[in-house]
């Protein structure tokens, strides 16, 4: 598959440098001219099909491109690649406005929420492009926003607000996506290199089902995915996941007998509360009273986009690990845990890689009220190995 992503020319509020977003704004006479001649390197390349904002800026772009064109493009108008839309901040000049902010997904600014419009174009990929196109050549045109998260999902491997605000392609320029190595989902732009690697030395800053597809290389997009069933708008949800090793280097692994699942113990967390608070409330509920519960360390974060549970989701999740404590009471599951068949144990890592495998050849087949959709289980399960091969190496670098 190819993706062209050309974003549109420029109009006189990019020439004045002023916040563009959801206000309608027409190309420029030198936006013309410009789109002319990108349309002129279009003109000869076979585009099976185009997706464009029907903002006008966008939609002038892509006739024009259609123009220079003897075999014209089928376009259609998707609402999902329209433009942020930047609120009172619209129209004001950006030498006065810290673009972190702008782009920090806390929402300093009390504009369009960043997963609010990321959402839209994140189903759009996964839901449209990558299911019903993914032998063809498409032609996206859209703006500065909606190019980020294109890059970010499909070139970086990331969403963190720093990475995100750093990109932007010039007006009029073409970015080009191809999928690697026959693969579903891992995307490269072709003058970006980027790809992180799985054996990085870090926690993944985002999990998506390219990451996933890295592991599991046989599974397909049909296996990752319910596309039927990607929800319209996600629930954003921020956890915290506790490594909790014993002295003799075992680590703490939740076990559920009726899901067939093995994953480290984590529980949802409110982000306005005080974390502190929260994680001793977790050490508490899952692993019973361990004395001392002051001395453990914040070793990271992932943000996990999880497109077909049943409520679609973003998963933001703060890893914290406590090293070499006791466990000294028996642990308190919910009544939740309790009718999925709750365990908590401890194991060598060798003997979690073994579990884990075993868990998602056995979840595969489970049916009834306890199972759940295939991503959720290769997500967690990516999730948790990430994490533990982050830590292993934190500790061998201690030891060294």
């Amino acid at each position: 598959m190819k993706i062209l992503f050309v974003r549109h020319g420029k109009t006189e509020w990019n020439n004045q440098k002023k916040m563009q977003g959801g206000v309608d704004i027409p190309l420029s006479e030198d936006g013309i001219d410009h789109a002319k001649k990108m349309a002129e390197k279009l003109a000869k390349i076979n585009i099976d099909i185009a997706f464009c904002s029907p903002l006008t800026r966008a939609k002038q772009t892509i006739e024009i491109i259609n123009n220079y064109r003897e075999n014209k493009m089928p376009i259609i108008y998707k609402e999902a690649l329209q433009e942020r839309d930047y609120g009172l901040y619209e129209g004001r000049n950006k030498k006065y406005l810290n673009y972190d902010l702008i782009w920090d997904y806390s929402n300093p600014l009390n504009i369009e929420n960043f997963f609010d419009f990321a959402w839209p174009i994140i189903q759009f990929i996964f839901g449209t492009l990558l299911r019903a196109y993914k032998d063809k050549t498409v032609l996206i045109v859209s703006h500065g926003g909606v190019s980020k998260i294109f890059e970010m999902l499909l070139s970086k491997n990331s969403l963190y607000p720093e990475e995100v605000s750093a990109y932007l392609p010039n007006n009029s320029e073409i970015i080009t996506y191809t999928n690697l190595e026959g693969t579903d989902f891992i995307f490269n732009n072709i003058e970006n290199t980027n790809v992180k690697n799985i054996e990085e030395d870090k926690l993944f800053e985002i999990i998506t089902p390219n990451m996933i597809s890295l592991y599991f290389k046989d599974l397909k997009i049909n296996e990752l995915i319910d596309l039927n069933n990607i929800s319209k708008i996600p629930k954003i949800r921020y956890r915290a996941s506790i490594i909790f090793e014993k002295e003799d280097g075992k680590i703490a692994i939740e076990r559920y007998s009726n899901t067939k699942e093995f994953k480290i113990p984590a529980r949802t967390i409110d982000p306005k509360r005080k974390i502190l608070h929260q994680v001793r409330e977790i050490l508490l509920q899952m692993t019973g009273y361990l004395g001392d519960i002051c001395d453990f360390n914040n070793i990271g974060e992932t943000i996990e986009i999880r497109p077909s549970d049943p409520v679609a989701e973003i998963v933001c999740t703060q890893v914290y690990c406590i090293s070499k404590a006791d466990l000294v009471a028996e642990p308190l599951p919910d009544s939740k845990d309790e009718m999925e068949g709750f365990e908590l144990d401890f194991y060598s890592l060798d003997e979690i890689e073994k579990l884990m495998t075993k868990g998602l050849s056995q979840a595969r087949g489970l049916e009834g009220e306890f199972y759940r959709p295939l991503i959720s289980k290769k997500s967690i399960a990516l999730r948790d190995k990430l994490i533990l091969d982050y830590y292993c190496s934190l500790r061998k670098r201690k030891a060294t």
